[in-house]
């Protein structure tokens, strides 16, 4: 035998894995990465557009909205990235139609609701930005089409197709909504209601390529093995199995409302308390810090659907193995992005306009907890990809009183600058017990429960 062609395929093959691994990271790190710049540029133009008080009613109603469109998803996300990521491939197809269409309903009775909620406290509601019958229906219109893109990235996710989920909702949203900023500068378009709808049609372009991704993904079969497929899967999943889903669901669901509040409705806060300058302010800070989360959130896309399937098939080396990764990949890329935008905040915040210069300082205390964050990155998907998402959310929502009773007087007192105290102090409260409770559970990784498994 030929001393060449004799090296063991096992490790030919661990290669493989492992070059495709590295690579699968560079492509989301690059999709999640790519789609920053995009944003910042974006909001950039928007905010030479509006002007700090446009602008602070402008991000008032996207934060409303989006807060709205996490709502309406009702936790349904992870729940599909944990449960199509888990199948073996030769399940993929079945479960994607089983879940995807109890996900569609699910959230999409949320959807409606939540829409008419929206409407009325836009129209009647205490602390509600000035806004105008158009103005608000572009900002109800973002709702279904970010719940859409949710959906569609965490199915691709779910089939370990991360970078292209991640590119949705970033370079390929973020891309569009740069274009298009971009065409209102050169016509001269300074209203709110014209940049909302750029934002529903940035997200609806990345839906259609989402949908395309999905479709050209799937294992290949005519409308008649759709139609056996969505049968099949009907017949086969008993109750206990939905009542599981909606179970998870609502924790994640818990989750995400305490996250929007303290992600989205910090601007809404601090509009209501401050008013509409602070607001702008507070929310240019917020908005540049996004940049210095991205390591975090790439980590988070990228570990998901790998520690689902470590922890239903009991892999818990894999699992140990996993986290030392992520806690070494995701502090020291976020440590860098955090002392990046720490040195040059006077430049970053100096892009928007003259009058952002009180956002510097907002902006370096929000740094300080995105710091903290990232260590605690890969604890959270840990916790919530092997079974613990209640735990988690329980955490959360002590971040959310913690901030909340902090902030009413620090933003009365100091406005954006408070309520960057604020925010920064919850996350990290938050993030050390996350940090300290992945720690004590990660040498007892638990295995979903055997009600929560799908069976074909």
């Amino acid at each position: 035998m030929n001393p060449i062609t004799s090296i063991p395929i096992s490790c030919y093959q661990r290669l493989r894995r492992s070059g495709s691994k590295g690579m699968d990271f560079i492509l989301s790190g690059l999709a999640r990465g790519g789609g920053a710049p995009f944003a910042l540029a974006a909001n950039i133009i928007v905010a030479r557009l509006l002007g700090p008080e446009k602008f602070g009613v402008y991000m008032t109603l996207l934060s409303a909205a989006l807060v709205a469109g996490v709502i309406a998803t009702y936790g349904v996300g992870p729940v599909l990235v944990r449960e199509i990521a888990a199948r073996p491939v030769e399940q993929r197809r079945t479960i994607i139609v089983t879940i995807g269409l109890w996900a569609l309903r699910f959230a999409g009775t949320f959807t409606v609701c939540v829409m008419a909620l929206l409407l009325v406290w836009l129209s009647f509601g205490p602390g509600s930005p000035p806004s105008v019958w158009v103005e608000r229906f572009a900002a109800l219109s973002i709702i279904p089409m970010y719940v859409a893109v949710i959906l569609v990235s965490s199915v691709l996710s779910g089939m370990h197709r991360v970078a292209k989920g991640q590119v949705l909702g970033n370079v390929g949203k973020n891309g569009f909504l740069l274009v298009g900023a971009g065409i209102f500068l050169v016509m001269g378009l300074h209203r709110i209601a014209d940049v909302l709808w750029l934002q529903v049609l940035a997200f609806a372009l990345a839906v259609l390529m989402g949908i395309f991704w999905i479709s050209r993904a799937m294992p290949s079969g005519g409308a008649h093995s759709v139609a056996a497929t969505m049968s099949e899967a009907g017949e086969r999943t008993s109750k206990s199995v939905y009542r599981e889903w909606r179970k998870s669901a609502k924790h994640f669901f818990s989750m995400s409302v305490a996250v929007v509040l303290l992600a989205r409705l910090d601007v809404v806060i601090v509009n209501a308390i401050a008013g509409s300058a602070q607001a702008g302010l507070f929310g240019a800070a917020a908005r540049l810090g996004q940049a210095a989360t991205v390591a975090g959130l790439v980590w988070i896309a990228w570990l998901q659907p790998r520690m689902a399937r470590q922890s239903r098939q009991g892999q818990a080396m894999a699992l140990k193995r996993s986290l030392r990764l992520g806690i070494a990949g995701s502090t020291g890329m976020t440590s860098i992005l955090v002392g990046l935008c720490w040195l040059f905040a006077p430049q970053l915040t100096g892009l928007l306009g003259g009058g952002f210069a009180g956002a510097i300082w907002p902006f370096r205390w929000l740094l300080l907890g995105i710091l903290v964050w990232g260590l605690s990155v890969p604890f959270y998907v840990f916790l919530t990809m092997s079974g613990r998402e209640k735990l988690v959310s329980r955490i959360i929502w002590l971040q959310v009183l913690l901030t909340l009773a902090a902030s009413v007087p620090l933003v009365t007192s100091f406005g954006a600058l408070g309520g960057a105290w604020a925010w920064a102090g919850g996350t990290l409260f938050a993030s050390t017990l996350i940090f300290i409770v992945g720690v004590t559970n990660a040498y007892r990784p638990r295995i979903s429960p055997e009600s929560n498994t799908f069976r074909p």
